[in-house]
């Protein structure tokens, strides 16, 4: 995304506030007493507006170069004044081909305030804002630390998500090789791991975010959301067992992929090496009635042409029935 574009939601129990397209002082407004205030922030090139915002919530300098640093590692921090989590959104590419990987920072501050900020606009938390407009579930009436919970709830049913699908896919492939490994593309072998590898540099990460939400040390967790951390945290060592179990389908299938490839030249180089044999002798005959010399009596014998192609044929017959009865042919 190129712009950065800052979209507002307050709710409580009672009232739903969204503006798509909200401003610094939107943003910064008071709320009043009850009130929970989620802001999305989509597109992260607009640095200017980005530290704007995070000065105005007094988030810290080094929380803000982590949130603007897309290629850095995943990470959670907890102090008084905010939890602030470093990691990955994975989901599914339009077209249901690819594995999209996305910078995502999500901070819980003070004034039951919740900031997202992301690279560009996705509808994983779509399910988040359904249950905000209905007033569904516990979201509505409960706190920021719950709004939390939701979002990186969200992150992780994403992550199982992705492990289905690319489940899906190796038994796909894994069948395919079974069946027709010569119609095999090798580009899927890899892609598949390729996705996997982006899985697993996510996923582990997370673990330790849901563990130390699990654990909190901050004060603006409260000790009834316990039981719902606990649950992420479950979630969270399900999709790492899942992400290592496709880690060793995915090399296993490489190695049959691989080893099927092997096979294949080797089949391919056993019948050319045969019909090599064959041709060696009939090459040795024609070479030597090919040469020049004057003495050769067999040359002035009426049939030693055809004698010739029957002995070609002869020794070609003998040398075909002989590959195929040690079944190399």
């Amino acid at each position: 995304l190129d712009e950065t574009r800052i979209a507002l939601t307050i709710f409580d129990r009672e009232t739903v506030e969204r503006r798509t397209e909200a401003t610094l002082e939107d943003c910064a407004r008071d709320t009043g007493p009850g009130k929970i205030r989620l802001i999305e922030v989509m597109g992260l090139h607009d640095t200017d507006r980005i530290v704007a915002l995070c000065e105005h919530f007094r988030v810290p300098s080094l929380i803000q170069e982590d949130i603007l640093n897309t290629s850095g590692r995943s990470k959670i921090e907890e102090h008084a004044e905010g939890v602030y989590i470093i990691t990955r959104l994975l989901t599914h590419s339009p077209d249901g081909a690819d594995v999209d990987v996305q910078h995502l920072a999500v901070l819980l501050l003070p004034g039951e305030t919740v900031l997202t900020f992301r690279e560009a606009p996705t509808t994983a938390f779509d399910p988040v804002h359904q249950r905000i407009d209905t007033g569904k579930g516990r979201i509505r009436r409960s706190g920021a630390d719950y709004l939390l919970w939701a979002l990186i709830d969200m992150v992780v049913d994403h992550y199982l998500q992705v492990t289905v699908s690319i489940d899906e896919t190796l038994a796909r492939l894994e069948e395919s090789l079974e069946t027709t490994p010569e119609q095999i593309d090798s580009t899927a072998v890899f892609a598949a791991k390729k996705d996997i590898n982006h899985l697993h540099r996510g996923i582990r990460p997370i673990r330790e975010i849901a563990t130390a939400l699990y654990h909190p040390d901050s004060d603006l967790v409260r000790p009834e959301m316990h039981p719902f951390f606990r649950d992420l945290h479950d979630h969270a060592i399900q999709a790492v067992e899942a992400s290592e179990d496709l880690r060793e389908t995915a090399a296993s299938l490489r190695d049959f992929y691989l080893s099927s490839v092997s096979n294949r030249m080797n089949e391919i180089m056993k019948v050319l090496t045969c019909f090599s044999a064959i041709f060696l002798p009939l090459t040795f005959l024609a070479g030597i009635y090919g040469m020049n010399f004057r003495h050769m009596p067999e040359l002035d014998w009426p049939l030693a042409y055809p004698a010739l192609w029957v002995a070609f044929g002869l020794i070609s017959a003998v040398m075909f029935w002989f590959f195929r009865r040690k079944r190399w042919l």
